[in-house]
C-alpha cells in the first residue's frame, strides 16, 4: 500500500525561511521559496530526519493561484521553461542533508517582469509493514527578468459573502504583488463616521492575473454602509462601494 502526501508551499502563505534547517522531524526543504533573477542560481537543501534513506526526484513544473490565492500545481506556467535543476534525483541518508541546484536561464529577449514556476520534490521511503510513503513538496520559484518595473492594480466589484467582503482585483503590472496588511485596505463608513478599517487576508497576485482579496467584517457592524478601498500601489477602477452588511 502507498500513502501519498502533498505539501505545496504557497508563496502567499509561507513564512520567510531561516538561514538554517527547520527544527522538526520528517523531511524538511529550505528555502521554502526563492526569487531568482534571470541568469542566477540557488541551492535547495533537503534534511532527512527520518530513520531510513529517502529517494528524492526533482523536476520543474508550473504554479498558479486560484481566485482566492490558493496554490495549484500545473504542468507549466510562465517561468517553468526558464528553470532547470542540476540533478533529477538525489538520495538522502538518515540524519543527512542533501542538496539540489536550481538555475534560471538568462531569458534574453524576454520583456521584464516576474514569472512563476515551481520545483517539485517527490520523496519516497519504505515504511514499516510494507507501507510505502511518498511525499511531494513544492517550492515556488519566482523568475525575475530585470528591466522597467510596472505596478498597477485594477479594482473590480465588491461582494458581500456573509461576514466577509470579497474585492475583485486584477494585476495589470509585470511583477507579483504581495497583497498584505497595508496594500489594499478597505474602510467601512456610515455617513461621516468611519466604522472600521479592514486589512486583507494576505495573498499573492501574479502578473496579468485576476483574484479576490478577502476581508472579515466585525460582528458589531450591520446595515447599510459605504466601503472605500485604499491602495498603496498605483491603481485604476472603482474605489467606493455601497453595501448592506
Amino acid at each position: 500500500m502507498r500513502v501519498v502526501l502533498l505539501v505545496l508551499l504557497a508563496a502567499a502563505t509561507v513564512a520567510p525561511a531561516s538561514a538554517g534547517a527547520p527544527r522538526r522531524s520528517g523531511l524538511a526543504v529550505w528555502p521554502a521559496r526563492a526569487t531568482l533573477v534571470a541568469g542566477s542560481a540557488t541551492t535547495l537543501r533537503i534534511a532527512n530526519r527520518t530513520r531510513s534513506s529517502v529517494s528524492v526526484a526533482v523536476r520543474a513544473l508550473g504554479l498558479t493561484l486560484d481566485l482566492h490565492g490558493s496554490p495549484r500545481l500545473v504542468r507549466a506556467s510562465a517561468g517553468t521553461s526558464l528553470v532547470s535543476v542540476r540533478t533529477a534525483h538525489v538520495v538522502v541518508a538518515p540524519g543527512a542533508v542533501g542538496s539540489v541546484g536550481v538555475r534560471v536561464s538568462a531569458g534574453r529577449g524576454l520583456p521584464p517582469g516576474d514569472r512563476p514556476a515551481l520545483v517539485l520534490l517527490t520523496a519516497r521511503s519504505a515504511g514499516g509493514a510494507g507501507i510505502g510513503v511518498r511525499v511531494r513538496i513544492g517550492v515556488p520559484v519566482e523568475v525575475r527578468v530585470p528591466g522597467l518595473v510596472r505596478r498597477r492594480l485594477v479594482l473590480g466589484a465588491l461582494r458581500v459573502r456573509g461576514r466577509r467582503l470579497e474585492l475583485a482585483v486584477r494585476n495589470s503590472g509585470n511583477v507579483t504583488e504581495r497583497l498584505g496588511r497595508d496594500s489594499v485596505v478597505v474602510e467601512v463608513w456610515r455617513g461621516s463616521r468611519r466604522l472600521a478599517t479592514l486589512q486583507p487576508r494576505p495573498r499573492d497576485l501574479f502578473p496579468r492575473a485576476r483574484g479576490v482579496v478577502e476581508y472579515r467584517v466585525p460582528k458589531r457592524i450591520h446595515g447599510k454602509a459605504r466601503v472605500r478601498a485604499r491602495v498603496s500601489v498605483p491603481t485604476t477602477g472603482r474605489r467606493a462601494f455601497s453595501v448592506a452588511l
